[in-house]
């Protein structure tokens, strides 16, 4: 095997073990793509003007729609944390425009996503690394859309993995490709 391919199936490992989707069983989220077609399991909806639907979804077949008027309506969930861990905090969002509006994303009391009077834009990743200070950290969505509705879908909420176990992950990849390489040689 040459070095080319060698080095293409590390990159390949590596891409795989670090990959995060919504659907991921590491993925400390309960119902993050909201396939349920309701906000339970897991979800708290804090507000009239939010829902689950079954159209316009990133992914799958759900997404949450967000639409309250007047004021800010709001869903969350309490995460299991470590304090002194670090998490990646993702969600997809879509924007149909109009204003006035806001959305904001919150974990374990810090705001890592805002905007006010957004125009359109597509389904977009919105992410943010938060250092859990509690042993529960609450992940909050909120927002006003009054002419019409915010779209989320793809929940994600991943420990982040410390720089040893990143090590840990190429040693093993590079075991792999040695192991694969007797083989074929």
């Amino acid at each position: 095997m040459n070095r080319k391919a060698l080095l293409l199936i590390v990159v390949v490992l590596a891409s795989a073990a670090l990959s995060s989707r919504a659907d991921d069983p590491l993925n400390l989220v309960i119902n993050p793509g909201f396939e349920s077609g309701a906000f339970l399991p897991g979800w708290t909806n804090n507000s009239g003007g939010n829902f689950v639907n079954a159209s316009n979804a990133h992914s799958g077949t759900y997404s949450a729609w967000m639409g309250a008027v007047g004021s800010d309506g709001s869903f969350q969930q309490s995460i299991a944390t470590t304090v002194g861990l670090l998490y990646n905090v993702s969600f997809w969002l879509e924007s149909p425009g109009g204003t006035p509006n806001d959305f904001s994303a919150s974990f374990g009391g810090v705001t890592f996503y805002t905007i006010t009077n957004a125009g359109a834009f597509p389904y977009t990743q919105f992410m943010g690394n938060i250092t859990a200070t509690t042993a529960s950290s609450l992940l909050l969505f909120s927002a006003r859309q009054d002419p019409s509705y915010w779209h989320v879908d793809d929940v994600d909420v991943h420990l982040v993995p410390e720089p040893g176990t990143l090590g840990l992950i190429a040693l093993g990849a590079l075991g792999l490709v040695g192991a694969l390489r007797k083989r074929l040689v």
